[in-house]
């Protein structure tokens, strides 16, 4: 066997043990990195590597800071525009720095992160955590391809590799905006302004509710979407510009902001689509005629019988227990309906027994036809169904309205609202009743 050297941070040596098939070829590469050390990195870009002091980059993220998950996975690539700095921690405390300028993959195995070249020459392994971060400051950090604004933590986490993004707030909002609210031109700009607000304090308020958790949100539609650099537009970070900081309190406390893409004409209660208190800012209110443009206004969808039995199953059965292998739809009811039109309870008849699904949780049993990984667009329709010549259904269809949860501000009808000539101010004070619009920073 071989071995490979490459300086600790420290100014020490450490050894990691190689298949000798390769051990004149790593030789190689760590003259290079030498080399390298002695000119000041002007051949940083055939020496792959080089050694960093003690170096996490997230001194370089301005406050207020915010921590989101964005990604999963057993392997990732991670690379820059222009050199970047990697900080690898390991589990007895130690640290171990590098520069690069290509890329460079992350493997979870036994326990730990393996580092390694593109070409799969393994660089360190037995990681817990490394803190990914530009040289420059301008330049940015690409995971699987992707952009992104800050820095990266990346740790083991349960058989898995878990990557946490590390960035100032309002660059975490540009890359909020554009997949939440779409691409707007001037007549909505008032409408990018309130979703700026509300996207901000709805961040704020999971950075305190998250606090002592190794992140404060997902970047899903869990808690908001976000996709990083990708997407941004001059528009909507001129609105985060000109909201810089705002956010909305009730009694001196965050809110929390909810919104949603489409109310089909009224927005709901909290406490009739989740089951907790009902918060008074969230109220439900008439939106008509405001998201009556929305293309997701009215819709229809319609699933044959086995379809949509096989959702409830899977439903039932990650929820409720049910264990058996086929169910047969034979009746549906609603039970009772909000005043805004959503169905508060649900009755679903079967060879096996009458099951209740209530509130929110009608989307998620019920998914949408040939799209299992979709959920329902809103709990507000009306259920048809068709039976055959001997009285078996043969055909069930939901024609409802909306799409998402409805709570707080629809998203269409603030854009609506904006079209019409209100303010950001007077679209957020419709929506969060009671909201009081204050300077965090």
């Amino acid at each position: 066997m071989g071995v490979r050297r490459a300086r600790q941070s420290a100014g020490r040596y450490r050894s990691i043990k190689t298949d000798s098939a390769w051990e004149v070829n790593s030789a190689m590469r760590i003259m290079r990195i030498f080399i390298v050390l002695l000119l000041g990195l002007i051949l940083s870009g055939c020496s792959r590597l080089s050694y960093i002091d003690r170096h996490t980059g997230t001194e370089m993220v301005p406050h207020p800071h915010i921590r989101v998950r964005i990604l999963q996975a057993g392997e990732v690539e991670i690379d820059c525009e222009g050199t970047y700095r990697l900080n690898c921690l390991t589990a007895d405390s130690t640290s171990r720095g590098y520069y690069s300028v290509s890329p460079l993959k992350l493997v979870y195995h036994d326990d730990g992160l393996v580092l390694s070249e593109s070409d799969g020459l393994i660089l360190d392994r037995n990681l817990l955590k490394i803190y990914v971060s530009p040289k420059v400051r301008g330049s940015h950090v690409v995971l699987n391809g992707r952009q992104f604004r800050g820095v990266m933590e990346i740790r083991a986490a349960e058989e898995d590799i878990e990557v946490i993004n590390l960035l100032n707030v309002e660059d975490y909002l540009k890359g909020v905006l554009p997949p939440e609210i779409g691409r707007l031109e001037e007549d909505a700009f008032e409408a990018l302004k309130a979703q700026s607000v509300a996207a901000r304090t709805y961040a704020y308020s999971r950075i305190a509710y998250n606090s002592d958790k190794d992140y404060d949100l997902v970047n899903d539609i869990m808690d908001q979407v976000y996709i990083g650099i990708k997407g941004e537009y001059g528009l909507a970070n001129e609105a985060i510009e000109q909201t810089r900081g705002e956010i909305l309190t009730y009694n001196g406390k965050t809110i929390i902001a909810y919104y949603h893409s489409t109310c089909g004409g009224f927005t709901e209660e909290a406490a009739n689509v989740w089951d907790q208190g009902n918060n008074s800012y969230l109220q439900s209110i008439d939106d008509s005629g405001y998201c009556q443009w929305s293309k997701f206004h009215d819709w229809e969808m319609t699933w044959n019988p086995e379809e949509l039995a096989s959702y409830l199953r899977d439903y039932l059965h990650k929820n409720r227990g049910f264990n058996d292998d086929a169910l047969v739809i034979t009746d549906i009811e609603v039970v009772e309906r909000f005043p805004s039109g959503r169905i508060s309870s649900l009755k679903v008849m079967t060879d096996h027994g009458e099951f209740l699904f209530f509130k929110d949780q009608i989307r998620w049993a019920f998914r949408r036809p040939e799209r299992p990984d979709l959920i329902l667009p809103s709990s507000n329709f009306e259920i048809r169904l068709w039976q055959d010549s001997v009285g078996s259904l043969s055909e069930i269809m939901a024609a409802g309205r909306g799409y998402g949860h409805g709570v707080g501000m629809c998203q269409t009808g603030a854009i609506g609202r904006a079209r019409a000539g209100q303010n950001y101010e007077q679209i957020l004070r419709t929506y969060y009743s009671g909201a009081e619009l204050k300077k965090a920073y």
